[in-house]
């Protein structure tokens, strides 16, 4: 799905408006290992992945490093706190594979959404959907061990053990390498 039939689905744009809409948009490639937004830096941009992985993570002052979300193909990513709130963000964006994305910044979404309301309910969207998946993953952190979560990856997303490195797909569930190597190995 592309960010323009994602627009038709989620709102009642007209086609003029979308056209208007997407002139906003840039088209960005990001080669594997780009960092998009560093840590102490305001989010000014809203992500949408065409093709690809981004990661949002947070990093220790030991470079340890923990993954809040890893995206795919047709969703938007930013840190959302800091893209509203204007504060600096805690966390990093990464590519974790080439990828092809359509980037619009602060201050031209929030044009868009005084200029044209039906774009309110992208935004809504953008918000609904970070709060689902946040709240998933807190659940699963919550309610699941490790074996769970990797059990509920391999039914759910299968394809992620072949698109993610270990060490990814280890920070993706919250556990160690190490875990994640016994948990293949029993599986």
């Amino acid at each position: 799905m592309m960010l323009a039939d994602l627009i038709r689905k989620k709102t009642e744009i007209n086609e003029k408006e979308l056209d208007k809409i997407l002139s906003y948009f840039k088209s960005y490639k990001a080669p594997k290992g780009k960092l998009l937004l560093k840590e102490k830096v305001v989010a000014d941009k809203i992500f949408f992945i065409n093709k690809g992985c981004l990661r949002l993570y947070y990093s220790d002052n030991n470079y340890n490093t923990t993954t809040r979300f890893m995206a795919f193909e047709h969703t938007f990513l930013t840190s959302i706190v800091s893209f509203i709130s204007r504060e600096p963000s805690p966390e990093y964006i990464e590519a974790v594979e080439t990828s092809e994305l359509m980037v619009i910044n602060y201050n031209d979404f929030f044009y868009l959404r005084n200029t044209i309301p039906e774009w309110n309910k992208m935004y809504i969207y953008i918000l609904e959907y970070g709060l689902t998946v946040i709240n998933f993953k807190l659940s699963s952190l919550l309610t699941q061990n490790a074996t769970e979560r990797y059990r509920s990856l391999l039914k759910d997303n299968p394809e992620l053990t072949q698109r993610l490195s270990n060490t990814n797909l280890a920070a993706y569930l919250n556990i160690s390498p190490e875990t994640l190597s016994r948990l293949k190995s029993h599986i």
